[in-house]
């Protein structure tokens, strides 16, 4: 019908007008007519369901980026592109992201993936020349080397702990009965807390990463106040490197107070009950 009434049309405007200029634009209009059944039958459907409707007969009008205007058997309608399913949305030429993966496929998609990599004879020749490798440093291995890293720990530690017990041991704070604790990994700071004049209960403070560390800085400053010494030990015994030197000067060094040696307590006497004491 739609080719018979161009046909028509551009007869007409022939006769009527005839000149070059009409007639190439009716000739145009003519083979844009011709195409239209075919460019609507790309975007035709039989039935499409949307939301729970069904319209039959569905024809495309009109296309925007959020909406499909459509005609249909029983009129007119408006869809949102996003109710449409993917695959409708396909074939109207939307870009539809393709769908993010559940977790269990993605642990099959990850299993697969190590799967081809160890099914790969790179890296199996790369896994037989490590683990020779490996064979032959155990073969090679030395365990003397291993014993004298050991003793090595051992010996530190019980260095680190001796000169833990010579600062509680100058010191009026922890009772006697705690000074056994300094041997014991984590209770050695019950009485080294003690000597500062600080609750043992400042060793929760282990349990909160980063807390710890202001722990140590009260202590520093009330364990040299305690052994009399000046605050730059303290400072020192903050800082990297320096705080070696002040640890070994707090468990080494003699009693001072504010920097000064403490004197004796010596009884004078006169000359003369000294004489009579010879």
């Amino acid at each position: 019908m739609a080719d018979v009434v161009t046909v028509n049309l551009f007869g007409l405007c022939s006769e009527r007008i005839g000149t070059r200029r009409i007639r190439i634009a009716a000739a145009i209009l003519l083979a844009w007519m011709a195409a239209l059944p075919v460019i609507a039958a790309d975007e035709t459907f039989s039935t499409l369901t949307v939301g729970g409707e069904t319209f039959t007969n569905v024809t495309v009008l009109t296309k925007t980026r959020n909406d499909v205007f459509i005609s249909h058997g029983r009129g007119m309608a408006s869809l949102k592109v996003k109710q449409l399913d993917t695959l409708t949305q396909i074939k109207l030429g939307y870009l539809v992201e393709p769908p993010k993966p559940t977790k269990s496929e993605s642990i099959k998609s990850t299993v697969a993936n190590i799967s081809r990599i160890e099914a790969d004879p790179r890296v199996q020749a790369a896994e037989a020349e490590i683990m020779a490798r490996f064979a032959q440093a155990v073969e090679q291995f030395d365990p003397r080397i291993f014993y004298g890293l050991i003793a090595a720990i051992i010996l530190s530690y019980l260095s680190f702990s001796s000169l833990c017990r010579s600062i509680c041991l100058k010191v009026a704070g922890p009772p006697k009965e705690l000074i056994p604790l300094i041997w014991l990994p984590f209770l050695k700071q019950i009485p080294l807390l003690k000597a500062a004049g600080m609750s043992p209960a400042w060793m929760l403070t282990n349990l909160v990463p980063g807390l710890f560390l202001v722990t140590y800085i009260v202590w520093s400053f009330k364990i040299t106040k305690a052994r009399g010494k000046n605050v730059a030990v303290a400072v020192f015994l903050l800082l990297p490197v320096t705080n070696l030197f002040a640890f070994l000067y707090l468990a080494m060094s003699g009693d001072t107070t504010d920097g000064e040696p403490k004197k004796r307590n010596v009884i004078s006497l006169p000359s003369s009950a000294r004489r009579e004491a010879a």
